[in-house]
């Protein structure tokens, strides 16, 4: 994503570009994208989606970014209903009459799809739990991570490190991309080990022996 396209948190697990065009807001489970600078034939601010992850809610912008105004498929039509139909010969209806065009009018209106539950687990966690959990979950989505639902509930449900795992293992995985030789990812390896932190995720870690004798380098 590009710069302009980093998200910030607005709270409440909504996100918004820097540039102020898109916000990303849940939705049951899902996720929408809001721009502000189109409308519907409403008036109303565009929305696009759902998107089942964070993650495809970016993609969804840079591709919005790249294509031109968006039509509704409603447009059409209420420009169709403005014009001023042909005048017809009035004809006495019945009684049947009147049933088929109750029957074709309740044929029209299509029922809103429902948003997709949120997982019993997280429904399960006390009020606080479960924001804490939602919060991470979009923290995670942000930075890339595929697994983020899983990560949440080890940590939030389960009571497992599970940020630090996950945070351990992806800066091993960026710090080994690329070399060459194995001692240089083992240096690589080495230095995320001893350096107990990750700025993006918030959190850290530390080494020590069985004396709880704190290691802080590997020579």
């Amino acid at each position: 994503m590009a710069k302009t396209d980093a998200l910030k948190r607005l709270g409440g697990g909504r996100w918004e570009t820097r540039d102020g065009r898109f916000q990303i807001e849940p939705q049951s489970g899902t996720w929408v994208i809001v721009d502000t600078t189109q409308t519907n034939e409403f008036g109303l601010p565009l929305v696009r989606g759902p998107f089942p992850s964070l993650t495809a809610a970016k993609e969804a912008i840079e591709t919005a970014r790249e294509e031109g105004p968006v039509t509704s498929p409603l447009a059409e039509r209420i420009g169709e209903a403005a014009k001023p139909e042909p005048q017809r010969e009035p004809v006495a209806a019945g009684r049947g009459d009147r049933k088929v065009a109750a029957d074709t009018q309740d044929t029209e209106l299509e029922e809103p799809e429902e948003p997709a539950p949120e997982p019993q687990w997280l429904r399960g966690l006390k009020p606080l739990s479960r924001q804490r959990a939602r919060d991470l979950i979009a923290k995670l989505e942000s930075l890339g991570f595929d697994d983020a639902e899983a990560i949440a509930r080890s940590e939030v449900a389960d009571g497992e490190p599970a940020i630090v795992r996950a945070a351990i293992r992806r800066q091993i995985e960026q710090a080994t991309k690329g070399k060459r030789s194995v001692d240089s990812a083992v240096d690589a390896v080495v230095e995320v080990l001893v350096s107990g932190e990750d700025d993006e995720l918030d959190v850290g870690w530390g080494l020590v022996d069985q004396r709880s004798r704190p290691i802080d380098r590997l020579e």
